[in-house]
């Protein structure tokens, strides 16, 4: 084959490809809780997972609506489970494999609050400042020797802000009340408690 030859099959190879969704060449596999950070891990025997057939009616539908973003996005994701991290927060673990760059792991939050459940997704900043947030708390019981419970100090029981744009915001209350802020901004990210 010749130069020229070559050249202009590459370049055909290329644009074929660039018309196919990513999602087609990606796995349709979603990734586990706690391949999204070790924090997680520590928590996975206070955890349970639940088939989305087994979901209150409320919560089967705010689910819907965020299989809807998330496919749209082009997030890939178990879509037959949700975990359930408290009696009021479920988890969806969540992965993009762009065909150039590195895969981001990322997390779905649904929340009820009041007999309404509201759907959030952290991108990859927060749920790192999320999963050091759990693996620090549970550090600290650990070398403490305390015997308090980290999943009801980390998993969210009411949400009081999110905010999208320069800085991105994700504020909850937790079991005891605390008030919890993963920020994060083009070059930092952090998590406030007050």
């Amino acid at each position: 084959m010749n130069r020229r030859n070559f050249i202009v099959s590459s370049v055909m190879g290329a644009g074929a490809l660039s018309m196919f969704p990513t999602s087609a060449l990606a796995s349709n596999n979603g990734i586990s809780l706690e391949k999204i950070g070790s924090g997680f891990g520590r928590l996975l025997n206070n955890v349970n997972a639940i088939s989305i057939s087994n979901l209150s009616s409320g919560v089967a539908k705010t689910h819907q609506r965020l299989a809807i973003a998330l496919n749209d996005s082009g997030y890939l994701y178990n879509a037959t489970e949700v975990v359930q991290l408290s009696n009021s927060c479920y988890a969806i673990p969540l992965h993009k494999k762009p065909m150039l760059g590195f895969e981001s792991k990322e997390l779905a939050l649904i929340v009820k609050h009041d007999g309404v459940s509201k759907f959030y997704i952290l991108n990859e900043k927060l749920t790192n400042e999320f999963n050091g947030l759990i693996e620090t708390f549970s550090q600290n019981l650990e070398s403490h020797e305390l015997n308090l419970d980290a999943a009801s100090f980390a998993f969210p029981v009411k949400v009081v802000q999110q905010q999208q744009g320069r800085e991105t915001i994700f504020a909850y209350q937790n079991k005891f009340n605390n008030t919890i802020a993963l920020k994060s901004t083009r070059k930092k990210s952090e998590v406030h408690l007050s």
